[in-house]
């Protein structure tokens, strides 16, 4: 995608419709819906207002308010669609996900930062318009970065990952998803900054995105053990036990030298000594040990203990 200068809308409410998972994902089967799943995404919410508000009042340099609302659940074309103010919208990565968390800054946020990050003060109305300015554009930077950690360590209440900071989108016209699943989960964050308060982030979190980490979370029905999905665990090992391995065992490891190695001919007979200490190798491990003998007819391996 092509970053544009154009601007964006902002924040917008829409109503939808809930709409249930796929049926054959153990995290998404109703008493209600994503109950389980909505109930894991609010640990990270708990932690997400102190951390934001730790890593961005660092960032611009100015002691500031974070209040993070409930998430509300929303079809994504409807949450986008509904930005009606000049923003940004952030791209961050978690972990190895392909979907990523996108966050919405207010144009209003991104002055106010820049003005207190420089000594001033934010008078509660002004806001740059237009192309963004360099220091705006620097300010997104550092801002993509406070969030990065402020997200880390959020999720880090459900699992040890890294979320980074991919790229910046100057018009929602820009952004393109690929959901299975068009539902996000929207977390309204506003900001206290020189005593007014600036509708400033939106957190925007895909189900398709908590649905691939399902496997990992520490759900809370489970309390006391932290079990790994049974549909996930199942379908791993069925294809774990469809891998090849090569398993060989080897009699005798002789050793001639270059010149009675260079006159074998057919025929010739190389000694081996009986053992019934014979390795079974697996890959390049020995796994076992055993010794040779006939079964059928043919040469058959015996083993006599596992390694």
């Amino acid at each position: 995608m092509t970053n544009s200068n154009s601007s964006a809308l902002d924040s917008g409410t829409a109503a939808t419709e809930n709409i249930a998972g796929p049926a054959n994902h153990s995290l998404l089967k109703k008493g209600g819906p994503d109950d389980i799943l909505l109930l894991a995404y609010k640990k990270v919410e708990k932690k997400l207002e102190a951390a934001l508000k730790t890593h961005l009042s660092n960032i611009v340099d100015c002691d500031m308010k974070v209040e993070v609302a409930d998430s509300e659940k929303l079809k994504f074309q409807d949450w986008i669609s509904g930005q009606e103010s000049v923003s940004v919208y952030l791209e961050f990565q978690l972990g190895a996900l392909d979907n990523p968390i996108l966050v919405r800054i207010a144009r209003t946020f991104l002055t106010a930062s820049v003005d207190c990050f420089f000594g001033g003060q934010f008078d509660g109305e002004t806001h740059s318009t237009g192309a963004l300015k360099k220091s705006e554009i620097a300010m997104i930077e550092r801002l993509g970065g406070a969030i990065a950690n402020g997200l880390s360590v959020s999720w880090s209440t459900l699992l040890e990952t890294t979320v980074r900071y991919n790229c910046c989108y100057y018009a929602k016209e820009d952004i393109e998803l690929e959901l299975e699943d068009e539902n996000i989960l929207v977390s309204a964050t506003s900001v206290h900054l020189s005593g007014h308060r600036i509708a400033a982030i939106d957190v925007v979190q895909t189900l398709d995105g908590l649905i691939a980490i399902e496997p990992q979370l520490n759900r809370p029905h489970l309390h006391k053990v932290n079990e790994i999905d049974p549909i996930w665990k199942e379908n791993l090992k069925d294809s774990v036990e469809q891998i090849y391995l090569p398993v060989r065992s080897v009699l005798a490891r002789p050793t001639m030298l270059l010149s009675e190695l260079s006159r074998l001919a057919v025929g010739d007979i190389l000694p081996v000594a009986p053992t019934d200490n014979v390795p079974l190798i697996v890959g390049d491990r020995v796994f076992a040990h055993g010794s040779i003998g006939e079964q059928s007819g043919g040469v058959a391996f015996k083993i006599k203990n596992f390694l």
